[in-house]
């Protein structure tokens, strides 16, 4: 049973208004915290009712197992559990549990997990691709087109995710290391103007060249513009609030973006339109389309995906190997070919700096040139070197 004095407890964090769980970490005495999900006092007394039953229901789930003795299926199982509603990527870490349950079986322990085991995973994972049936379920087939390295080592860090996160609630002894696969380079592609050009130009549906026109502008994720409300944007300040209340920061962090001259016209246009296919609805006798705050909409609803009609657009532009996370790559580029500091871009992208000078460094010589000028200057002087190089030049 948890100890009063270890009962988690609701709280606010500042300028939101959605209610979190803390609770303290029993082996690192850390706090930790957990969205309710609502603004409402009540519900989130119910969330935390709910919390803390499961969390007696964990402590008295059993002794610590060893590797020998602790399925692999388990700690899967258990983590999509748990951690699946603060996972970005949800669907994908369901998937990425049905494959690795699929390769190791139902029955396999943590022991069994070896490099060599990891290695034959990734083979045949790479003779493999997905595709969607007709019920919406993704299948997997045997085809000479491979799975990319950088999907079977997400699939793979879904599984290192869930071992630690066995050890972290006293369930596994200790967690083996996963060997990823080596990541695949960076990608360097990204719209020249004319391309852009061309690309706004076919695109035929609203919603989707308001999608380019966002991505282009703010270098945000596909997720983070097709989920953006009206309320997360500033028009007084010019300011888009790409991470909405009550949302965790996570590894794909959402970044506050200031508006430009552009896409402040194409939002004012876009709400302008909005009114207008409301009031011909009603002209019409048409019932109203039913309340939806996305900024992102297509015959009045939510946009689950933009792939399809991405496709299509850049098939008439006759742009090639391109994807919608093309876009935000794109306006990283343009920022760095405009001489914008790397620091900057990082802020803007949501990026890590580290992160954003091996993506965007080399469109920046410049960026550098001042660290070896510096060099140069700090080196004690070579009269007669200097000499030889003059005689040369001049």
């Amino acid at each position: 049973m948890l100890r009063k004095e270890n009962l988690p407890w609701l709280g606010k964090e500042p300028n939101q208004r959605v209610w979190y769980i803390y609770w303290r970490d029993t082996a690192t005495r850390r706090v930790k915290r957990r969205s309710s999900g609502t603004h409402d006092r009540d519900e989130a007394a119910k969330a935390l009712g709910k919390f803390i039953i499961d969390q007696v229901q964990l402590a008295s789930a059993g002794p610590i197992e060893t590797p020998d003795r602790y399925l692999i299926a388990t700690a899967l199982r258990w983590y999509l559990q748990e951690r699946g509603p603060d996972i970005a990527s949800a669907k994908f870490a369901g998937l990425s549990v049905e494959y690795l349950i699929e390769f190791f079986g139902a029955r396999a322990p943590v022991s069994n997990i070896t490099p060599q085991v990891l290695k034959r995973y990734e083979r045949e994972r790479k003779r493999k691709r997905r595709v969607k049936t007709p019920d919406g379920r993704i299948k997997t087939l045997t085809n000479d087109k491979p799975i990319s390295a950088g999907t079977i080592r997400r699939e793979l860090a879904v599984l290192s995710a869930a071992l630690n996160h066995a050890v972290d609630n006293g369930r596994l002894t200790q967690a083996p290391k996963i060997i990823m696969p080596s990541p695949p380079p960076n990608k360097t592609r990204y719209l020249e103007r004319d391309e852009i050009e061309r690309l706004l130009a076919e695109c035929e549906e609203p919603h989707l060249k308001l999608f380019v026109l966002l991505a282009l502008n703010t270098g945000a994720r596909k997720g983070a513009l097709l989920d953006l409300r009206w309320q997360q944007i500033d028009f007084a300040t010019r300011i888009i609030y790409l991470n909405p209340e009550g949302r965790v920061q996570n590894n794909k962090r959402r970044a506050i973006v200031p508006i430009n001259k552009r896409l402040y016209a194409a939002l004012v246009n876009e709400q302008d339109e909005l009114k207008r296919r409301q009031e011909e609805r009603a002209k019409k006798g048409k019932p109203p389309y039913p309340p939806c705050d996305r900024v992102i909409l297509y015959h009045g609803g939510p946009v689950a995906d933009i792939k399809i009609g991405f496709r299509n657009a850049c098939k008439r532009a006759g742009i090639k190997a391109v994807t919608p996370h093309t876009l935000r790559h794109t306006a990283g580029t343009l920022m760095a070919l405009a001489g914008v500091d790397l620091f900057l871009i990082a802020k803007v992208l949501g990026h890590s700096v580290q992160k954003t000078t091996e993506l965007y460094a080399h469109f920046r010589p410049d960026y550098l040139r001042g660290a070896v000028d510096a060099l140069d200057k700090a080196m004690p002087p070579n009269t007669s070197h200097q000499s030889r190089v003059a005689s040369v030049l001049y």
